[in-house]
């Protein structure tokens, strides 16, 4: 049987409506991509350079600051250290720290660079700090025993003007300078100290000085205008020490040991007395020298001016020496020879013993070491 042929039967509507074909992605979306990640790497390349310049900065301006103290330090420091060479080595990280900071471009700078230079001119720089605290502690020690001296000459000085008549607004004020000083003193123990910081040591130290140089004009002041009153002549001066000089600064002369002499010029007049000797072929003839406070207080009259009030004679001092043997009259070959060859061994005749002078006296001879006023 033929089988007729029909016709495929018509498509039915869907009931849904039909979706679009997928669309192929555009070259231009890739680009636009490519783009946001270049941007935000450049954005994060920009963040960490503009972080690493302020980081850099701000290392910078640390070692700038800490240059600045290090060098006010310098010069604060200077003469004031124990060791010199912490000054050396804080010289040294500041030259380094200003090569830095001068002549090394800033980009060519590495992060961390600056740190490790502040921290090197930090630890230079408390070096100096703890050098000078150990220089503050030992002048405070050097400034006290100079003090206490000052203290011993200025308390002799006070104590011998007790008994003499002296001017009272002098004494006054050396009392009131011996008091200060005193009061210092104690203020600058070692235990009043211990745990004191560079600034009060430092000026421990000024105070120190300070009453140790005012003790001392006090003292001076007080020794010039006893001078004055004691002694009549302005060739005459007048000491605390003269006649009471310890018996470790007296030796006495080896051809003649009654009399004694400052040891330290023992060697000079032994010279004199060889040269002496081989001219006249005798020692020195020794009639005085050094005399003590009684001796002194024995031979003066104050009617006549043979013998210096006593505390104004340079035989206390230890510097003068009576002779005989024909030097003791004026024109003498002893005496001629005296003139012409005493001097190179240290010994002169004062102008005030010259014939022409205030008190003429061929016999007495001095040490070119006697004070200059009494030459």
């Amino acid at each position: 049987m033929t089988q007729t042929a029909f016709p495929p039967p018509a498509a039915q509507p869907s009931p849904f409506p039909a979706q679009a074909p997928a669309k192929k992605p555009r070259k231009r979306s890739r680009g636009r991509t490519n783009t946001v990640i270049v941007t935000v790497l450049a954005f994060l390349l920009a963040l960490t350079t503009g972080a690493a310049y302020w980081f850099l900065e701000r290392e910078a301006d640390d070692l700038a600051t800490q240059a600045d103290s290090a060098t006010t330090l310098l010069t604060q420091s200077e003469g004031r250290v124990a060791d010199p060479a912490t000054r050396d080595a804080l010289t040294q990280e500041l030259a380094a720290a200003d090569d830095l900071l001068d002549a090394t471009p800033f980009l060519e700078r590495f992060p961390g660079q600056a740190t490790t230079a502040t921290t090197n001119l930090i630890a230079a720089s408390d070096d100096v700090w703890a050098s000078m605290t150990l220089r503050a502690r030992d002048d405070i020690v050097e400034g006290r025993d100079t003090l206490g001296r000052t203290l011993s000459r200025a308390e002799k000085v006070y104590t011998t003007t007790e008994k003499l008549k002296s001017d009272d607004l002098a004494r006054s004020a050396l009392r009131a300078a011996i008091d200060a000083a005193e009061v210092t003193q104690t203020r600058t123990r070692d235990d009043r100290l211990g745990g004191a910081g560079l600034p009060e040591l430092q000026q421990a130290v000024a105070d120190l000085d300070t009453g140790r140089s005012e003790l001392q004009a006090a003292t001076d002041s007080m020794i010039t205008t006893q001078d004055t009153i004691t002694c009549p002549a302005p060739d005459q001066l007048w000491t605390p020490d003269s006649g009471r000089l310890a018996e470790d600064r007296l030796a006495p002369i080896p051809w003649d040991t009654q009399f004694r002499l400052r040891a330290d010029l023992l060697d000079s007049l032994i010279e004199l007395n060889d040269a002496y000797k081989a001219a006249f072929g005798t020692d020195l003839t020794i009639n005085s020298a050094y005399r003590t406070l009684d001796d002194q207080v024995s031979l003066y009259d104050p009617t006549s001016p043979i013998a210096a009030a006593p505390g104004c004679s340079t035989h206390g001092l230890g510097v003068s020496v009576d002779l005989g043997g024909g030097i003791q009259t004026f024109g003498s070959p002893e005496h001629q020879w005296m003139l012409a060859n005493a001097p190179a061994h240290g010994w002169v005749h004062p102008s005030w013993a010259e014939p022409d002078g205030r008190l003429p006296e061929a016999w007495h001879w001095q040490s070119v070491e006697a004070p200059a006023d009494t030459l």
